[in-house]
């Protein structure tokens, strides 16, 4: 319903524009609302740059089409009467999210640490930068035993119960997590034998592929385990990054795996691919024909967005996008963390639980072999144990901290970001990785992140003009 026409209205300052030509995607880098408007809709907005009002604007005689018009700016808090705070509505949301933090309602996920070893050593890993710098490293305990496995199963599916959950979600992670094939194979039958008539069971294992068998792919096949895998880029590309402990290459070993895969009736239907400054350039649509041939569905490219220093973020942005074209038109889905601001648009931060990641948002549980939970299988920071787990998500825990600090709008260094309710933050294994190296790079991720998303956008308006086709003629 139109609001009184003599009250003083003004564009909100959280209105972010990507135009192409006579049209353009706005959006609210709080709340979200995306929403493609011709150039009139943007002429009219920026009429209330100071504030006025409505009557003054369009008159009291408005048409139907004037009324929806409005109606639908106002709705989605592009236009606000000029007393209004939009930090203030979202921090009251906020306050009614935190309380589904400390009831463990927002968990649904496992992951058990299978191993914090790896038969590789993959020049960007993360997961062995971030654990260098932590007591993970030196910990005596690789390998998880499948009491401890069993334990976190058990109490994981208790916090499932209690809240009425009847999908458990587990995931096999590492390190290599094949390195403790037996126990993945205890867990597997242990839960179908157990607790199969209580939940449904969708389990996911994270693997190098390397170490797969035809023994292992029946296993993984029987028990419906989707695998994520990675392969960066063709064998050139592969091999100047994704190495052995010795420093060979790797790609025979991983496609022999993929290959043990489809030889099992069990194919990948994609993979994912990590590009750092030393084969960036080995990165072209020759990955996308390669998993076309496979009959592969996506390929999920993340780029090392704090250590490519050397190559600037136009030429990365630009190379991602014409990849991103050429596969979306062999059917072939392209995402990255680069995407997940624009992916997140599609959704409301004042009507869900807008985050970059399900550890961040809270969902997650990830337990390492000695116990002790995590955020995620790459973090540092403990947020409690499986000793203490009956007020791992009470008030004032680590995990009910780490969650409240990560609700949209409170991160300090996203205010006023342009998309500060639909980033916020990005990765939080990258920004811990760069505040324990000590560096000052988290600025070029941020950078990146905001450029890809503008490109994102204007790419789906492009996309929406031309589905729509020229204006009809009148005579």
């Amino acid at each position: 319903m139109i609001p009184n026409l003599s009250v003083a209205h003004v564009k909100s300052s959280f209105t972010q524009v990507v135009r192409d030509g006579d049209s353009a995607v706005i959006w609210h880098s709080l709340f979200g609302y995306p929403k493609i408007v011709p150039a009139e809709t943007l002429e009219f907005l920026e009429s209330f740059s100071a504030p006025r009002t409505i009557y003054s604007q369009l008159g009291d005689e408005l048409t139907k089409e004037d009324r929806e018009a409005i109606e639908e700016l106002l709705q989605c808090y592009f236009l606000v009467s000029e007393d209004f705070d939009d930090r203030v509505l979202l921090k009251k949301q906020m306050a009614e999210r935190e309380k589904e933090i400390v009831n463990g309602s927002l968990i649904d996920y496992l992951e058990l640490i299978m191993s914090e070893a790896c038969n590789f050593r993959c020049t960007y890993c993360i997961h062995f930068n971030n654990l260098g710098t932590s007591d993970r490293i030196n910990n005596p305990k690789k390998f998880m035993l499948f009491e401890v496995a069993k334990e976190a199963i058990e109490q994981y599916l208790k916090i499932l119960s209690e809240h009425g959950k009847r999908v458990a979600e587990i995931n096999f992670g590492g390190g290599e997590p094949l390195l403790a094939w037996p126990v993945i194979k205890q867990v597997l039958e242990y839960c179908r034998a157990t607790y199969s008539s209580e939940f449904k069971f969708r389990f996911s294992i994270n693997t190098n592929a390397s170490l797969i068998t035809p023994e292992i792919a029946a296993t993984l096949k029987e028990h419906r385990v989707e695998i994520a895998s990675s392969l960066d880029g063709l064998r050139d590309g592969n091999d100047r990054v994704r190495l052995t402990k010795s420093g060979g290459g790797t790609f025979s070993q991983i496609v022999r795996g993929f290959d043990t895969l489809t030889q099992t009736g069990y194919p990948l239907d994609g993979i994912a691919v990590t590009i750092t400054e030393k084969n960036f350039h080995e990165l072209d649509e020759s990955i996308v024909d390669w998993a076309v041939a496979r009959d592969m569905k996506n390929i999920r490219i993340d780029i090392d967005v704090v250590g490519m220093v050397e190559i600037r973020i136009e030429e990365v942005v630009a190379k991602l996008m014409r990849i991103r074209r050429y596969a979306t038109a062999r059917s072939i889905d392209v995402p990255g963390f680069w995407s997940r601001p624009a992916e997140n648009l599609n959704e409301s931060t004042l009507e869900s639980r807008v985050a970059f990641c399900g550890a961040v948002r809270g969902n997650s549980m990830c337990v390492g072999p000695s116990g002790n939970i995590y955020g995620c299988g790459y973090s540092t920071t403990q947020l409690g144990n499986l000793s203490e787990i009956q007020s791992f998500h009470a008030p004032g825990t680590a995990y009910h901290r780490f969650v409240r600090d990560h609700l949209a709008g409170v991160m300090e260094m996203c205010k006023d970001c342009m998309i500060e309710g639909q980033c916020g933050g990005g990765c939080n294994i990258t920004q811990e990785f760069v505040r324990t190296a000590q560096t000052a790079k988290i600025g070029r991720m941020c950078t990146f992140y905001r450029r890809m998303t503008e490109e994102i956008l204007r790419e789906q308006l492009q996309a929406a003009i031309h589905q729509a086709g020229p204006p009809a003629q009148h005579e």
